[in-house]
């Protein structure tokens, strides 16, 4: 599978080096420190096992790295507006977009039983620029359950934990999701599809 990292911090470096060392084609977007030491030595992971380095594609302008079958997004939700606007070169007819981020979502009221479709959160997608650039039918939501830092650029301590859990606005998951799921549980991590629709409890 190809795949894209969009932010190799602690959880997406994670995310991003086990599914490389798994046999994926993985690449990341980073930018600044974080850029130029991966470029130099890969994404370094220190583990109760030591220091382990893995090479990746790594890119501060998506353009680069052309159409990917998947896009993980691990970013801080103030960096969402800068994913919007970069994100669109990596996507084609059918990638889909993780969001493996904790907190309410930009896409939360899409799907549910109430509301229409026209509940908006404009405090997390003012103007609707996130809904436009990562719509919905492409989106696979991740909560994440564990614990990783990162002391210096390019290097991610995982402290604790390896549970993921994925699953689609509306609680109805494709094929693509549970193929997602398998690639993380191949990678190391404890990989599950959601048996249910997200709701607010999956998110506090």
């Amino acid at each position: 599978m190809k795949i894209c990292i969009y932010g190799a911090g602690a959880v997406g470096g994670l995310i991003a080096a086990r599914l490389a060392r798994a046999g994926h084609a993985v690449s990341v977007v980073a930018r600044g420190a974080n850029l130029t030491a991966i470029r130099a030595h890969g994404l370094r992971v220190r583990s109760a096992d030591g220091i382990s380095a893995t090479p990746v594609a790594v890119e501060s302008d998506p353009a680069r790295l052309g159409p990917q079958d998947c896009v993980i997004v691990a970013v801080k939700g103030q960096s969402l507006p800068q994913v919007a606007a970069g994100i669109g070169p990596l996507l084609g007819p059918a990638t889909s977009i993780v969001t493996a981020m904790n907190g309410v979502p930009w896409w939360f009221f899409d799907r549910l039983a109430f509301g229409g479709g026209k509940l908006h959160l404009e405090s997390l997608d003012p103007g609707g620029a996130l809904s436009r650039a990562m719509p919905t039918e492409r989106i696979v939501g991740c909560v994440v359950h564990l614990s990783a830092s990162t002391p210096e650029p390019g290097l991610i301590r995982h402290n604790m934990g390896n549970r993921l859990i994925l699953g689609e606005p509306g609680g109805r998951n494709s094929a693509r999701t549970h193929g997602i799921v398998g690639a993380l549980k191949a990678a190391g991590f404890e990989a599950e599809a959601s048996a249910f629709a997200f709701s607010t409890t999956r998110f506090w």
